[in-house]
């Protein structure tokens, strides 16, 4: 479909964001939320070690469920923050509509886009729908090989009980 057709007939690849940056099922509570702000990203998708998609943490459940009296509750894996039911998907063929009619039955204003393996390619946000609905265009980079463009930061701590000063 071309971008002169009606919004509701387009497809989600023409709108999908697909330079995603990921956490690691293992990193923290505080790490997605580090992550999110530095980044000044809203939905963070969550994979196990071998990169496999296993849901989508958003900024309203981790700030909904952050719990600052408790250092250590900071500390517990983000897959916490996941819903206990497999994240609804979309495939890039799937039309606008159809993705916000899936974003509206599962209660989130995000898609994650996959193809039929599981396979994370993107996501389409609410935000990705208004700026289309707005006329903005967004340049979306074509995709040179057949993985998707994820990006993970792999955080660098100092050992406990050891200071800057010291080396560790």
């Amino acid at each position: 479909m071309t971008t002169n057709a009606p919004l509701e007939q387009r497809t989600v690849d023409e709108l999908m964001t697909r330079d995603l940056l990921t956490i690691a099922a293992e990193e923290s509570v505080l790490m997605a939320w580090e992550l999110m702000c530095r980044a000044g990203v809203h939905h963070l998708p969550v994979t196990d070690d071998e990169g496999a998609f296993l849901g989508v943490v958003d900024a309203q459940t981790l700030t909904a469920e952050w719990h600052a009296a408790t250092p250590c509750d900071a500390r517990r894996p983000v897959t916490t923050l996941l819903p206990s039911r497999p994240p609804v998907t979309v495939r890039p063929t799937a039309t606008v509509a159809e993705a916000a009619r899936a974003m509206l039955e599962a209660d989130r204003d995000h898609a994650p886009v996959t193809d039929e393996r599981g396979v994370l390619l993107g996501l389409i946000t609410a935000r990705d729908l208004i700026a289309a609905l707005a006329g903005v265009r967004r340049e979306i980079p074509e995709r040179a090989g057949g993985m998707p463009s994820l990006y993970r930061i792999e955080p660098v701590l100092p050992a406990r009980g050891g200071t800057a000063a010291d080396g560790g």
